[in-house]
């Protein structure tokens, strides 16, 4: 796809395992094609991901991934995906400051988070024609919903420190702590940042 002049696409949300019911295999089918053949040079490891572990991962229960599908040249294809699921967040790092902005008068060193473990654009689309903040709004509002019937305060993410810097710090996340990279990614630093649901 061309992404000259590109303006914003038009793409429905859907969760990956809800496709792949019998009455939607056709669609099913293409979306698994596309994810297989799915194309993020900028991030070896969500490359990967996408082609062959993101079914082993929904299987599992360990994480939940949502695809964005838009329709090109009378076809189906995915723009991006973002996956959720819980972690663990650890506050011993992170200073006292930032903790109380965090914790506000509940005073704990470890508590349970949403997730935000992947999250993509295809490079056959251009940040004009999918900007990753309309992903990252996509994924708040799956945590949101998820919010009104388990509770929970937090969203984390490891990212990238240029990532976190373009994407996830405008949209209110803070850095707590120095994260572990991909395997793959060994040679990358990578920041864990978080933010508070409720100030959504």
């Amino acid at each position: 796809m061309s992404t000259s002049g590109a303006s914003r696409i038009p793409y429905d949300v859907f969760a990956l395992a809800d496709i792949q019911q019998e009455k939607y295999q056709a669609l099913a089918d293409r979306v698994n094609e596309r994810m297989s053949q799915f194309r993020c040079e900028r991030s070896p490891h969500l490359q990967s991901f996408a082609r062959t572990s993101v079914r082993k991962y929904e299987a599992h229960g360990h994480s939940r991934t949502y695809v964005m599908i838009t329709a090109t040249d009378d076809t189906i294809d995915v723009a991006g995906f973002f996956t959720v699921g819980m972690t663990a967040l650890n506050f011993s790092q992170a200073s006292s400051t930032a903790r109380k902005k965090l914790m506000g008068n509940i005073s704990l060193e470890q508590t349970g988070a949403y997730s935000i473990a992947e999250l993509a654009r295809s490079d056959d689309f251009s940040s004009e024609q999918l900007p990753g903040s309309m992903i990252l709004d996509e994924a708040k509002e799956v945590v949101k919903r998820a919010r009104n019937y388990v509770a929970g305060r937090f969203l984390v993410v490891d990212a990238r420190q240029e990532v976190f810097e373009r994407l996830y710090q405008p949209a209110g996340f803070r850095q707590i702590d120095v994260a572990t990279p991909p395997r793959d990614m060994q040679d990358v630093e990578f920041i864990t940042a978080c933010a508070v649901i409720k100030d959504w």
